[in-house]
């Protein structure tokens, strides 16, 4: 077995996956095909929202200039205020917001799992983004965020401020990607069908041809029963000996099995020694 595997050229498995083309394809195609029903109505699909919020850093507003000082302190505020927005302190006043408009079922903890939020390219400009299976339940809790945090902030840091840049709209779809899920069940279908035509291929030790024999036994091939039933056999004729005679006939056409088929030969006498 090992000598199989080694002796398995790009040829060969070219070869053997061209054999079973139109296995791989169903496969490919039937697995593509279960990636995409199985994204489009089997998983959830999620939505975003997210706000942009701006810092600003009051304490050299007595100033007429802005100084890098007071940007590079901003910037250092944001990781600051990112903490609070996720705080209980904030959630709890949003959940008590949502409430209020109708919409149950959030609290602290849950909450915090749907809130990401990040400064954007290290500037005092950070987003709060709102991940939820509710397109409008995203918008509305990134707002109320926006609208909450920013006295609570400045409750606990002074000579601060955080300013709305853009409020959130209704939230964009983003999973799942259902263009990518049916690329990825495509590709899985493809090499799951090539690998097992190849084990296939490689496990299998029945003898198929001269090569496979003289491979496993490393000894020479001294005749070839050819297959009677081989089409290619058929057509090219055979010599027989016809039954109660010395001599020996020959068929041009094709072989037709049964005693009613010997007045369709065509004989040739010829003299056979014993």
């Amino acid at each position: 077995m090992e000598q199989q595997f080694e002796e398995i050229s790009f040829k060969r498995l070219t070869e053997i996956l061209m054999q079973s083309i139109s296995m791989i394809v169903a496969v490919t195609i039937i697995a593509g095909i279960i990636a995409f029903v199985y994204s489009e109505t089997m998983v959830v699909p999620e939505y975003e929202s997210t706000v942009s919020l701006y810092v600003n850093n009051e304490s050299g507003k007595n100033t007429d200039k802005i100084l890098g000082t007071d940007i590079t302190a901003s910037q250092m505020l944001v990781d600051t205020y990112i903490i609070i927005i996720k705080s209980n302190t904030v959630l709890n006043e949003v959940c008590a917001k949502l409430e209020e408009q109708g919409i149950e079922g959030y609290d602290a903890e849950s909450l915090a799992k749907k809130i990401d939020a990040s400064a954007t390219n290290e500037t005092e400009i950070f987003g709060v983004t709102v991940r939820d299976t509710n397109p409008k339940h995203t918008y509305m809790i990134a707002n109320i965020i926006a609208d909450v945090a920013p006295p609570i902030i400045k409750d606990f840091v002074e000579a601060s401020s955080v300013k709305v840049i853009d409020y959130a709209k209704e939230g964009k779809r983003v999973s799942p990607n259902i263009q990518r899920n049916t690329i990825l069940g495509l590709l899985i279908g493809l090499i799951l069908s090539c690998g097992f035509v190849v084990l296939r291929e490689m496990f299998d030790m029945r003898i198929k041809t001269e090569d496979d024999l003289t491979k496993m036994f490393e000894l020479p091939i001294l005749g070839i029963i050819p297959d009677i039933n081989d089409p290619q056999n058929k057509k090219s004729g055979y010599y027989y000996y016809k039954r109660g005679s010395r001599n020996y006939e020959y068929r041009k056409e094709e072989r037709t099995y049964g005693r009613s088929a010997e007045n369709e030969y065509v004989s040739k006498n010829k003299t056979n020694s014993k």
